[in-house]
């Protein structure tokens, strides 16, 4: 399972987004924005999913994302982010 962050520029659009995502079946997460991103909002979206998935999941315009990111983990306290 894969893991992917997607940043707003604001907090309503990513309730938003976190409504649409789940009305479409995928596990998703309203989380802090983590202080290695810089996002004009305070909350991101942490996405679950297959690897299939990721690609045309981060090209969906109607989530109305700023940026969209991959989490790495480099082990169980620390992730690495690769911006898609």
């Amino acid at each position: 399972m894969h893991e992917m962050l997607f940043t707003f520029q604001n907090t309503h659009q990513a309730l938003k987004a976190e409504k649409y995502l789940k009305n479409l079946k995928y596990q998703v997460k309203l989380i802090p924005t983590p202080f290695e991103i810089f996002s004009e909002c305070g909350f991101s979206l942490l996405v679950f999913l297959s690897e299939e998935g990721h690609e045309t999941l981060s090209r969906d315009e109607t989530l109305n994302h700023v940026d969209c990111y991959l989490i790495i983990k480099e082990d169980e306290r620390n992730s690495a982010y690769e911006k898609i």
